[in-house]
């Protein structure tokens, strides 16, 4: 059993999710129901302590004590970082209702003045910076310039976000009658965010919902809420009561805060980010009151590596693709299928790449890959690595660091396939499995026998045949000659990898609902 996001996941799921579940058979889950299982894996909840009494959450524009605490760990270290606030089914209560009772207002509010709200926002985030970047590190594990690149990065989507203007359609016109689509918002937004980006996978939710007129719940992952909880007290005088809300909470405790928060019926919409077993019991509490929602789960990512590669050059790019974050990144390359040509090269430069990557404290200058974010990812990870040694895998380098910290070597897999779990699976961890292929039907064959389909590559100097291969992969974003880069572009996945899509222009879509109106004239 692995712990993800917000709570925990269960057998073979992935990485990062946002209510308590146990495995894909397990009944959808009831508001505040929590699996024993699960429960069992989760960090201890403890009473207030002095570090619990500096953060607190955020409801109705106050920063509110709460009775209980639970432990964040430092997964560089492996102990005690600091203890977050634990949310009661009665405050969590008063959040919803409080965006509720805000929605009325705000969603009224005119444009520009929303527009101003999140300029505040993104200004109160480049002036905090520094801190809020070191403390990222800290909780996450990322080196501190990556925690840097995504503060910048929710800089830019704050900025975008108070530029972000619904349109309106005209379909027909004339001299007695107008029709017209608007994009109107939804109403009461529950933001479920991952540890792998906290503070970006929160924002991209959160900000553009704000800018088109809803108001928001935000419950970051139980591992990562320091950064979060910091930001949402620097922003009490920068957003009017209600309209944001951050509630964290430990989903040890007989209160599970996300099944509580998927099923409430004030909710309007569900916004997802975690694994595909978790996003499936999302997208089931939504069923009974119709509530709208978008899903980002795992995926499988597939790089197809063609014969006329330059070797060296694409497995350093394919190798920052699979480990960066220490692998820990949702459309990260999974399984490289490589040319048999320039099968034994290749994976000789590989194996070379991921040799020459320092691993370390994020805090530490020059490292290139922080630990793993928490014990049971670092355990999940590992396991799937001994069962491909049991399968007659072979690790060419690489593997798990005895403690302190969740510390793993980035390692290079040959001699497995179809089957065996981890390539069939998502691993979240910096293990990439490398494979040989004969022809491009037989590697965009094996690229799409999968049940996840989030994103996809394929590498080749030949560009007109490298975009043909490409408009077959079935998955959302596929690269060529580059993996895991940001397009701006719409983000989602095919099959088990989601449901809508987020991000670019899909954001009006994603936050709004579309009304249409036959106007007299």
């Amino acid at each position: 059993v692995c712990v993800c996001v917000s709570v925990c996941v269960g057998v073979r799921c992935c990485r990062r999710c946002c209510l308590c579940t146990a495995d894909r058979s397990t009944p959808n889950l009831v508001r505040g129901q929590r699996n024993k299982e699960c429960r069992q894996q989760q960090p201890p909840t403890t009473t207030s302590t002095m570090s619990a009494d500096k953060l607190k959450v955020l409801i109705n524009g106050k920063l509110v004590t709460t009775p209980d605490s639970f432990e964040v760990i430092n997964p560089a270290t492996g102990k005690v970082l600091a203890n977050a606030p634990h949310t009661t089914q009665d405050l969590a209560e008063q959040a919803v209702a409080a965006a509720n009772t805000a929605f009325e207002t705000w969603s009224v509010t005119p444009v520009e003045e929303r527009h101003a709200v999140l300029a505040k926002c993104s200004n109160v985030l480049t002036e905090n910076k520094d801190e809020l970047a070191e403390l990222l590190t800290k909780e996450q594990g990322k080196p501190l310039a990556m925690s840097k690149g995504e503060i910048d990065m929710c800089i830019m989507l704050l900025d975008k976000a108070s530029k972000l203007v619904a349109p309106v359609d005209v379909y027909e016109e004339t001299e007695t009658k107008r029709v017209e689509v608007r994009r109107v918002p939804i109403g009461v937004v529950v933001c479920l965010t991952p540890w792998n980006f906290p503070m970006l996978c929160s924002i991209q939710k959160w900000a553009p919902a704000l800018a088109l007129g809803n108001t928001c719940v935000w419950k970051p992952s139980p591992f990562t809420p320091l950064t979060n909880l910091r930001f949402s007290e620097l922003l009490v005088d920068a957003i009017p009561a209600g309209v944001l809300n951050t509630v964290t909470g430990n989903d040890k405790s007989d209160f599970n805060l996300g099944a509580f928060l998927s099923n409430h019926p004030l909710v309007r919409k569900l916004s997802f980010t975690g694994s595909v077993a978790t996003g499936k019991k999302v997208m089931a509490s939504s069923v009974e009151d119709v509530k709208r929602v978008t899903l980002e789960m795992g995926g499988n990512d597939a790089a197809i590596i063609r014969q006329d590669c330059d070797p060296k050059e694409v497995a350093a790019k394919v190798c920052k693709g699979a480990f960066g974050n220490t692998g820990q990144i949702c459309c990260a390359i999974k399984r490289a299928f490589v040319h048999e040509s320039i099968f034994d090269e290749f994976v000789a430069e590989a194996v070379k790449a991921a040799e020459a990557t320092k691993i370390g404290d994020g805090l530490e200058d020059g490292v290139d890959l922080g630990p793993l974010n928490n014990s049971m990812q670092y355990n999940k990870v590992a396991d799937l690595l001994e069962d491909a040694k049991t399968a007659g895998a072979e690790v060419r380098c690489g593997g798990k660091v005895d403690g302190p910290g969740f510390f793993f070597k980035p390692a290079v897999v040959t001699g497995v396939k179809e089957g065996v779990r981890l390539v069939d699976e998502e691993q979240f961890g910096p293990v990439l499995p490398i494979m040989a292929y004969k022809t491009d039907d037989e590697a965009v064959q094996r690229a799409n026998a999968t049940q996840f389909g989030l994103g996809g590559s394929v590498w080749s100097s030949d560009k007109e045949t490298a975009n043909a291969i490409a408009a077959r992969i079935k998955a959302g974003t596929v690269w060529v000659n580059d993996h895991v880069s940001l397009t701006g572009a719409p983000f989602g996945g095919f099959k088990w990898s989601g449901f809508g899509r987020e991000l670019g222009k899909e954001d009006i879509s994603a936050f709004t609902e579309s009304q249409t109106f036959q106007l007299a004239k």
